[in-house]
């Protein structure tokens, strides 16, 4: 069913007991929907600092990847919040720290309410994350996977066209 909702463009698929009814505004233990999650590689170009439980850490990671042009621009693609451990999101924040810059390394501004309070990065450091579709502005319902040691910035293209 998931391949089929796949092929369709549909956001995933719903599955129910058959003598279920509906109920407007509640969740059901017998409604159970699954959605369809995709996988994209992304540049680390920043970070915002964590609240509660994330403080001391990285509260969201700001993303990045090379435009489709020719010039291969870094263009924001979103930020990911979710998905960290306590110490991931401590140890991540070391790792930026020795590679801070002073301004965007974008070539054009991200949208001013994501990059509030942001720190800037060299983009250098490559990682995956789990999302359920691109907007064409940014990732909708992104989940951090986990740094990737394999690929090289300039090998992460735009989502979806890997």
């Amino acid at each position: 069913m998931l391949d089929l909702a796949r092929e369709h463009g549909l956001e995933g698929v719903v599955a129910k007991r058959i003598d279920s009814t509906y109920r407007p505004g509640r969740h059901s233990p017998v409604w159970l929907k699954t959605p369809l999650r995709n996988n994209t590689e992304v540049i680390v170009i920043g970070w915002v600092g964590g609240a509660g439980a994330a403080h001391g850490g990285v509260g969201s990671l700001l993303l990045g990847a090379d435009d489709d042009d020719d010039d291969r621009s870094l263009v924001y693609i979103g930020h990911v919040g979710t998905g960290f451990t306590t110490a991931d999101r401590r140890a991540l924040r070391q790792q930026l720290a020795a590679i801070e810059r002073p301004t965007s390394p974008l070539a054009t501004a991200a949208p001013a309410r994501d990059v509030r309070g942001a720190h800037w990065v060299e983009p250098l450091l490559v990682g995956d994350v789990e999302y359920r579709e691109y907007t064409g502005c940014s990732l909708r319902h992104p989940s951090w996977k986990g740094l990737r040691d394999d690929k090289a910035p300039d090998e992460v293209d735009m989502p979806g066209l890997h």
